[in-house]
């Protein structure tokens, strides 16, 4: 199970309580209710459709084979760190800052060329091109991990790579994308699909919360789902045929942008106090609505009592080394309240409602 992942309470997983009323947790399988023709905005034709981020990583690794990879102090484990064998090459941390900025220091001399800089798009806001430009004044490539950015129109300036994860936005079982540059052949007809018994564990999943948000009382959806992020492939595997499709004509991106930033910023008008991010750039649209807030765990328990998930991103203690403090600090403090297409204002005004009472409240 991934840290960003959060356990439904038996209690709600075994009642029959109104779907409506859960905020969070995995996107349920697409209807297609948006048939859409052309491509999606973020689509090019040096697209290598993967199984998962993991599985770009790796691959792009095996590619380049880099003497190091950097990266950043402040990321996932399970998607980047599990994705890069140290048999291959080795990984070395750089600072981020506790509001997530790269801080101007030494390290960027340290860069060869030839070796791999991973930057995050946190959140869907933009990482900081300087340091991208002076690690390719360097000789390094850069990997932008718009993993959170994918309806972002800032993406793709500056980077040699980019990678998107289609899970973290629409309802699909699998599925992530590796752009590649115009100077880096896209491997052809190199890809496996994962086990079967993954994939379908994935499917069924998608499938079950689908008909959990229709009000049927199950909880195996999130048995399921957990299977499936602690059996994540990693190695040269292909995106399904069902994913790539939902993903090309099953969607109206549009739609999707225009209700999470609308979401975002109902949020903010109540919550701009917490928020890591309290201005929406009009070219961002937001995976979700980072916070800070003290006695994180006692909070987002009690929003878990009112049904509402909110995932870390990430958790950190045991995976970064100590002396990188604020990154370390900012994990203890951050959760994501979800903002998806999902919901509306009332989900959001509730949502902050309850946000706001739990973290005023004695411990």
């Amino acid at each position: 199970m991934t840290p960003e992942t959060s356990a439904l309470p038996r209690e709600a997983q075994e009642t029959g309580r109104p779907a409506e009323s859960i905020i969070g947790g995995l996107i349920g399988l697409e209807r297609a209710l948006y048939p859409r023709e052309g491509i999606p905005p973020f689509a090019t034709d040096r697209d290598l459709h993967v199984a998962n981020g993991r599985c770009a990583i790796w691959l792009l690794i095996d590619l380049l084979r880099p003497a190091r990879v950097w990266v950043p102090s402040y990321l996932c484990r399970e998607g980047i760190l599990e994705a890069i064998d140290p048999a291959a090459t080795s990984h070395r941390f750089y600072e981020v800052n506790g509001d997530l900025s790269v801080p101007e220091d030494q390290w960027t001399n340290e860069i060869l060329p030839g070796d791999l800089v991973i930057l995050i798009d946190y959140f869907g806001f933009s990482h900081d091109r300087a340091i991208a430009a002076r690690a390719k004044e360097q000789g390094a490539w850069i990997l932008e991990d718009a993993c959170q950015a994918l309806l972002s129109s800032h993406v793709g300036a500056g980077a040699d790579f980019v990678l998107f994860n289609i899970v973290k936005w629409i309802g699909v079982p699998d599925g992530a994308i590796l752009r590649f540059p115009e100077s880096v052949t896209v491997p052809d007809g190199s890809l496996r699909m994962p086990s079967p018994s993954w994939w379908f564990k994935a499917l069924q999943a998608s499938v079950l919360r689908r008909e959990f948000d229709d009000g049927v009382p199950t909880r195996r959806w999130f048995e399921l789902f957990r299977q499936t992020e602690d059996t994540m492939p990693r190695g040269p595997f292909a995106m399904s045929e069902l994913s790539q499709m939902i993903t090309r004509k099953g969607v109206d991106y549009s739609v999707v942008a225009e209700r999470r930033r609308n979401n975002y910023q109902k949020l903010l008008n109540r919550l701009d106090a917490f928020a890591l991010f309290p201005n929406l750039d009009p070219d961002v649209v937001p995976l979700g609505f980072p916070v800070r807030v003290d006695r994180r765990d006692a909070v987002r328990q009690r929003l878990f009592d009112q049904l509402i998930y909110p995932p870390v991103h990430w958790h950190l203690d045991g995976v970064v080394p100590r002396h990188f403090d604020e990154s370390l600090r900012l994990s203890r403090t951050i959760m994501t309240l979800p903002c998806d297409q999902r919901y509306g204002e009332e989900d959001m005004e509730r949502m902050a409602e309850i946000f706001l009472q739990s973290s005023e409240s004695p411990a």
